[in-house]
C-alpha cells in the first residue's frame, strides 16, 4: 500500500513541475522572445534544474511548442463553450457577434496568446508553420457558425479565416500599439478602462457588418464581466 501511494505521489510531483516549467516558460516567451530565452533562463524562472527541464521536454523548441499546444487547448475549449453556451433561439448574426466578441475581450484581458503569436510569426519557419497548423484547425470551430449567418443573408463576402484575422488585429494591436491607443483616448485614464474603448469599437464596426442595431451592443462596466469561466493553469 506504502509504495502505491509513493508511486501517486511521484507521478502527482513531476506532473506539477512539468506545469511549473511550461508556465515559467510561458511567461519569458512572452515577456523576451523565443529567440533571447534560454534552457538556463527558463530553469531559473521555474525554480528546477536545468536537467530536470531536459528530462521533461528535451529542447527549448519541444516547450514551445508544448507550450502552443496547452494554449490551443485551451482556446479550443473555450471557443467551444462559447458556441455551446449561445441561446439557440438567438438568430445566427447575434450569436456570432456574441462569441467574437467575447473571444476578443479574452485576448484583451489576457495578452499572452497574441505576445506568443506575434513572436512567433518573427522566428524561424518551423515555428511559424508550426502555429499556422494549429490556427487552422482552430478555424474549423466557426465554420457551422458562419455558414448559418450566409445561409441567413448575413456577412456573406466574409470568410472564416478573415473574421480569424479582424478579431486577432484588433488583439494584437492593443499590445504592439499601446501608446497610439492611449493616445487615441485621452480621457480614460486606466490601462483596463482604454482597452474596453477599444473592445466597444470593435464591437460597433462588427455589429454594423451583422446588421445588429447599436442598442443591442453590450455595455459591461469592465471587459472581465464578459468572460467564460474557462481557467488557463498559467495564470
Amino acid at each position: 500500500m506504502t509504495e502505491k501511494r509513493v508511486g501517486r505521489q511521484t507521478a502527482k510531483a513531476a506532473e506539477e513541475t512539468r506545469k511549473q516549467i511550461l508556465c515559467a516558460a510561458t511567461e519569458l516567451f512572452c515577456s523576451q522572445g523565443f529567440k533571447a530565452v534560454s534552457l538556463r533562463a527558463i530553469s531559473e524562472k521555474a525554480g528546477v534544474s536545468h536537467s530536470l527541464i531536459r528530462h521533461h521536454f528535451g529542447s527549448k523548441l519541444k516547450i514551445w511548442k508544448q507550450v502552443n499546444d496547452e494554449m490551443e487547448n485551451y482556446f479550443r475549449q473555450y471557443i467551444s463553450d462559447l458556441l455551446h453556451t449561445q441561446d439557440p433561439q438567438l438568430k445566427s448574426n447575434y450569436r456570432l457577434f456574441n462569441v467574437l466578441t467575447t473571444l476578443l475581450a479574452r485576448l484583451l484581458v489576457d495578452p499572452r496568446p497574441m505576445q506568443i503569436l506575434a513572436d512567433a510569426m518573427k522566428q524561424e519557419q518551423e515555428l511559424v508553420v508550426y502555429f499556422l497548423d494549429e490556427s487552422y484547425e482552430m478555424a474549423e470551430l466557426f465554420e457551422s457558425l458562419l455558414n448559418e449567418c450566409h445561409k441567413e443573408g448575413y456577412i456573406q463576402d466574409y470568410q472564416v479565416n478573415e473574421l480569424k484575422w479582424l478579431t486577432a488585429s484588433y488583439a494584437h494591436s492593443a499590445t504592439s500599439l499601446a501608446p497610439l491607443m492611449r493616445g487615441t483616448y485621452p480621457e480614460v485614464e486606466s490601462e483596463s478602462a482604454c482597452l474596453l474603448k477599444h473592445w466597444h469599437l470593435y464591437a460597433r464596426m462588427l455589429a454594423a457588418q451583422l446588421e445588429i442595431p447599436a442598442d443591442d451592443i453590450p455595455q459591461p462596466a469592465q471587459l472581465e464581466d464578459l468572460l467564460q469561466a474557462v481557467p488557463w493553469e498559467c495564470k
